[in-house]
């Protein structure tokens, strides 16, 4: 068991440097194939260097031909999606359900990097993450269909909504479309009932885990962040710990549709 723990880690962390590269790629629009590289001199990234966060460590986050600086973020998203990788894999087993929780999560934890970098919403990952789902559905839980369906609807649409209002009020842009997307992707995974927890989680934890990164950084708590992340994260733990982070929840109406 031990030893499943630690491949199931390692697997994690390997996943997290490839999609942070991923994430790189899709931004700049170059090829998602090509070998690694120093983004200072070219060179090409050794064995050593395509270890995670051992090769950081042993090259010191700098590049061995030319001394550029490694981005601490390949580590931090080695680090935390191996974390990810083994809590899924701790509450799946080794399962189909196991296979699809990672699809699942590698594809948000893909679209939650770039959100973060960029502040964008790529619609990559979105339609990967509705093709995979859909099939998945179609052949595992045809019964969930409708639900599905209508947590799409629903998430995509209170994000359009809460941005025209806050357009309206306050005469400049609030929450971007992409924020509408992602949610509707959210809603069609988990299903339209976990929306409005997931949205309660993601405001606290984006209000002061994003503050303090504005604080950290010394910018300007007016300053934009990137919300996407937050939801990924509270999808997530509610996913996983549904115990903890179901027994607070806002006060909503209770919406009983007889299809579901």
């Amino acid at each position: 068991m031990i030893l499943a723990n630690l491949f199931i880690l390692l697997l994690g962390m390997v996943l997290g440097s490839f999609l942070f590269t991923m994430a790189i790629r899709l931004q700049e629009g170059t090829s998602i194939w090509k070998r690694s590289a120093c983004n200072h001199c070219g060179t090409t990234v050794g064995i050593l260097g395509l270890i995670p966060v051992m090769g950081y460590l042993l090259l010191r986050g700098r590049c061995n031909r030319c001394r550029g600086r490694i981005s601490p973020y390949y580590p931090i998203s080695e680090l935390a999606n191996g974390l990810l990788v083994w809590l899924i894999f701790n509450r799946t087993g080794l399962s189909e359900n196991f296979i699809h929780m990672l699809l699942i999560f590698e594809i948000l934890f893909l679209a939650a990097i770039i959100d973060f970098r960029t502040h964008l919403i790529l619609a990559r990952p979105v339609i990967l993450g509705l093709v995979f789902q859909s099939i998945w559905l179609v052949v595992f839980a045809p019964g969930e269909i409708l639900n599905s369906l209508f947590g799409l609807f629903l998430g995509a649409g209170i994000f359009h909504w809460v941005s025209y209002l806050f357009r309206l009020i306050r005469k400049k842009e609030g929450l971007g479309a992409g924020d509408a997307t992602l949610l509707g992707l959210i809603g069609f995974i988990f299903g339209w009932k976990l929306l409005f927890p997931i949205i309660f989680w993601a405001s606290a934890m984006g209000i002061l885990g994003g503050g303090m990164i504005l604080l950290s950084n010394r910018q300007s708590l007016s300053r934009e962040i990137a919300f996407g992340p937050w939801l990924i994260l509270a999808a997530f733990l509610i996913w996983r710990f549904p115990e903890l982070f179901l027994t607070i929840q806002v006060k909503i109406p209770q919406i009983e549709l007889p299809f579901f």
